[in-house]
C-alpha cells in the first residue's frame, strides 16, 4: 500500500507543478492535512537490521545524517528476553525522542497538538495521534525520518524531525516540544509546528 500512496502523491505533485509555473503550495499543504485526517492504518515498523550494541543492554541503529552530522536517522533499543524494544525512558530523553520520532513508539499512544504553518502566513491546528502522523508520513508516503535535538529549556526538549523524500524532491519539517516525563507514561500530549512540502535539492549523508 505504501508504494500505491507514494505513486498517488507523485501524480498529485506532478499535477500541481504542471498547472502553474510554481507548484500550488496551498493545495499541497491541504493535501497533507486531508491525507493525515483520513489515514487509519497501524504504524508497523520492523526492528532495524543494523543494530549495534553500544552498552550492556543498549543497541543503536544509525542510517546516516541529513545536511549536518547532528541530524540523524538513529534509533535505540533494549533487549527484553528475545525481543528488541524501543528505548522510552525519562532519564534518556535524547535517545527516547530520537527513537520515538524515527517511527518507533513502542506501546505508547501519544497525541500531538500540531500547528501547520501555511502559505501566506495562514495556520491550521489539529490534534492527531502521533502514531497516525508518523505512519502517514513514513509508512504510507515513504518519507525518511531524520531527527535533531535542538535544546533543553525549562524541563522541555525541542527536537526537529526532518521527513525527506528524495524521489519526490520534498521534505517536511516538524519542530517538536516534548516533556521527557512523558516517557514514563503510555499516553500524553506533545506539541509540534509543521512546515510541509519544502523543496529539497540534495541529500548529504
Amino acid at each position: 500500500m505504501r508504494k500505491e500512496i507514494s505513486i498517488l502523491l507523485a501524480l498529485v505533485l506532478s499535477a500541481f507543478a504542471a498547472s502553474a509555473q510554481e507548484p500550488d503550495k496551498p493545495a499541497m499543504e491541504q493535501f497533507f492535512m486531508d491525507g493525515l485526517s483520513r489515514y487509519d492504518k497501524p504504524l508497523e515498523r520492523p526492528v532495524p537490521d543494523n543494530l549495534q550494541r553500544i552498552d550492556k543492554n543498549l543497541y543503536v541503529s544509525d542510517y546516516g545524517h541529513y545536511e549536518t552530522e547532528s541530524v540523524r536517522a538513529v534509533s535505540y533499543f533494549r533487549k527484553v528476553r528475545q525481543a528488541y524494544v524501543p528505548v522510552r525512558d525519562p532519564k534518556m530523553p535524547v535517545e527516547s525522542i530520537a527513537t520515538l520520532l524515527s517511527g518507533y513508539p513502542g506501546s505508547s499512544h501519544y497525541t500531538v497538538y500540531l500547528k501547520q504553518h501555511r502559505y501566506n502566513y495562514a495556520m491550521e491546528e489539529v490534534e492527531v495521534p502521533l502514531n497516525r502522523l508518523l505512519g502517514f508520513c513514513i509508512q504510507e508516503c515513504a518519507f525518511v525520518p531524520f531527527v535533531g535535538i535542538e535544546k533543553e529549556e525549562d524541563g522541555l526538549v525541542k527536537a526537529t524531525l526532518f521527513l525527506v523524500n528524495e524521489d519526490l524532491g520534498y521534505s517536511h519539517t516538524l519542530i517538536f516540544t516534548i516533556d521527557p516525563a512523558i516517557f514514563g507514561r503510555e499516553e500524553g500530549l506533545m506539541q509540534a509546528e509543521a512546515y510541509t512540502f519544502t523543496p529539497i535539492h540534495n541529500l548529504a549523508r
